[in-house]
């Protein structure tokens, strides 16, 4: 999974994270890299979250 880290100096890095890995432990290791962060983005590339996604809109939009 991709995820970008904006950090509070203004500097923008970009992870290739395992699935696996405990959203705080990334914290963790994304602050002693490159200090306070500002803000974490996640990134949904892959088809089967984009899918449940889209599946979850639509049921929502059913039960209306």
């Amino acid at each position: 999974m991709k995820i970008s880290v904006n950090y509070k100096s203004g500097q923008r890095q970009t992870f290739i994270v395992p699935k696996t890995m405990l959203a705080t432990d990334f914290r963790n290791l994304a602050e002693e890299i490159g200090g306070k962060i500002e803000n974490i983005e996640f990134s949904l590339e892959d088809q089967h979250i984009s899918l449940r996604n889209t599946e979850l809109q639509e049921s929502l939009h059913l039960t209306e």
